[in-house]
């Protein structure tokens, strides 16, 4: 080991050196070296026997940092890219069916990081939840598969992704000329289902009934604007007319 560095050890309990696949080993070692975050301060060392162990150095430097990454990682508080990788070696973990452990080699104060994997407990199952909703976006297509007697699909833009909605045929027959025109907003009922970590995504939406943005030139909202009554309207110099009453009034100006 180098005099300026800290060797650690991700030990995975399932596999041997010579039995692990090279991908798999990649893909363990890719999420590992992002979790850490040092890139340029961690090092590969070795494979050791007893089960696989993944021997690397990180630079005495970089090791304070390292250490407060994986702290955070056990409060949970990690920056998104650090707690993403985690719980990416904790899925790779729970697929292959075994768990790990991540500590200084020679060190004595123990474990830095556990990983479950398949000892994780079960997340509980969600039911997907069914509630009014909206979407807007830009109708890229229409139809293809149909859903059911009385749906077809309705393919949305909405900027990050694109959802397949269903509408009734009448609904559907409505939008078709709005096909890669401008965004409209499409209201209907949506349903959500919430991932083993806790994120919520749309799984479907069906398209009750739909309307154009509000929008218009800078020129229309400005004329709109002036229209709304503000007290001021008959003022054509408000602060003129403030001076001239101070004017009658003998006061100093």
């Amino acid at each position: 080991m180098a005099h300026d560095a800290v060797r650690l050890s991700f030990k995975i309990d399932a596999f041997e050196p010579d039995s692990i696949p090279m991908a798999r080993l990649a893909e363990y070692m890719g999420d590992l070296a992002a979790m850490l975050g040092e890139k340029a301060d961690v090092h590969f060392v070795r494979l050791e026997d007893g089960c696989v162990q993944l021997l690397h150095d990180v630079s005495f430097t970089a090791y304070p940092k390292v250490q407060e990454r994986t702290t955070a990682i056990r409060g949970g508080v990690a920056p998104v890219e650090a707690m993403n990788a985690y719980k990416a070696l904790n899925r790779k973990l729970a697929a292959d069916n075994t768990f790990a452990s991540y500590r200084e080699l020679d060190a004595l104060a123990g474990l830095v990081l556990d990983f479950p994997g398949v000892k994780a407990p079960k997340p509980l199952e969600i039911t997907p939840v069914e509630q009014p909703g909206a979407l807007v976006g830009v109708v890229q297509g229409i139809g293809g598969r149909v859903i059911s007697e009385k749906g077809v699909s309705v393919f949305i833009d909405t900027g990050d992704t694109v959802h397949t909605c269903t509408a009734s045929r009448a609904t559907a027959k409505e939008l078709g000329p709005f096909i890669l025109g401008e965004e409209r907003r499409f209201e209907g009922t949506a349903q959500w289902r919430r991932d083993e970590d806790g994120a919520w995504t749309l799984r479907s939406f069906v398209i009750r009934t739909h309307e154009p943005l509000e929008g218009g030139a800078l020129s229309d909202i400005v004329e709109r604007l002036r229209a709304v009554p503000s007290g001021l309207s008959e003022l054509r110099d408000p602060w003129g007319s403030v001076m001239a009453d101070r004017r009658d009034e003998g006061e100093p100006h």
